[in-house]
């Protein structure tokens, strides 16, 4: 079997999608920890890959991957770290720091506009927040990450690395990898370089995400990791390793909570 279905079909029913694409992370832990006992599917996968492993995942191991363009610890990142402490995984952020900032795409924007939580809910049941812009949005659209400072000079990549300080984090445990160039190298386009990133999810470690289907994110998943998914299945007759994170559903204003903050950050905002 190559195929996994009609991509349409499976963007209409969210069972289906997450039937075909996730694997629960007790299951995933089992599997992975199979397939590193063989050494034949080693061998193919860097032939796929050309060799060309990252280095966070280069020992044989318990790797967990959260890929976001800059590493930041949000309430969805703090879910991530502490499932993979739970589990005894490696923690690694891949992050795409030469990507670039459009204020259209909803993580991103809400790295220069930080929504801060203040664990109280309205009348409606909805989180109380605060809305705190870091950034020029006029200035940076269409600028790369890595070049884009605060209203205070700093660089944004060096302002969400020293959030999790602030929240008390020991950063030495985890492990930051820009995935720039490795992506550039992998393909340049996103079609290229996703379906040789999910082939490091093979053998090499466990992807962390959730696939939306939201109309910013919708078309994402409809034309980038169903075709890049289908393919690394054609070549290995295996799926990668993805577990599911919240919020597993398409409601806005839950979206933006798992990528919202704890008040405890605005001390590091001038």
């Amino acid at each position: 079997m190559t195929s996994i279905g009609d991509y349409n079909e499976i963007m209409s029913d969210r069972n289906l999608f997450n039937k075909t694409v996730y694997t629960p992370l007790s299951e995933a832990i089992k599997i992975l920890e199979e397939r590193q006992k063989d050494p034949i599917l080693k061998a193919k996968i860097e032939k796929l890959l050309n060799g060309d492993i990252p280095e966070p995942l280069k020992q044989i191991g318990r790797h967990g991957v959260l890929f976001r363009q800059i590493a930041t610890p949000n309430f969805e990142t703090k879910w991530f770290i502490e499932l993979t402490k739970d589990y005894n995984i490696e923690t690694n952020f891949f992050e795409f720091n030469s990507d670039k900032f459009t204020s259209n795409n909803y993580f991103k924007r809400s790295l220069g506009q930080l929504r801060i939580h203040k664990n109280k809910v309205n009348k409606n049941g909805n989180n109380i927040e605060e809305k705190i812009i870091i950034i020029d949005f006029n200035k940076n659209n269409g600028k790369k990450l890595k070049d884009i400072k605060t209203f205070w000079s700093e660089s944004l990549i060096d302002f969400h690395r020293k959030l999790f300080l602030i929240l008390d984090y020991n950063i030495k445990t985890f492990y930051f990898w820009d995935a720039s160039k490795w992506f550039k190298e992998n393909g340049g386009n996103a079609v290229n370089y996703y379906t040789n990133m999910l082939l490091l999810f093979m053998y090499h470690g466990i992807l962390f995400e959730n696939f939306l289907f939201t109309e910013s994110e919708g078309e994402f998943t409809k034309n980038i990791l169903l075709p890049s998914f289908e393919k690394v299945y054609s070549l290995t007759e295996l799926k990668p390793l993805i577990v599911p994170i919240p919020p597993m559903d398409e409601e806005i204003e839950e979206d933006m909570h798992w990528h919202s903050f704890s008040p405890k950050i605005k001390s590091l905002i001038n």
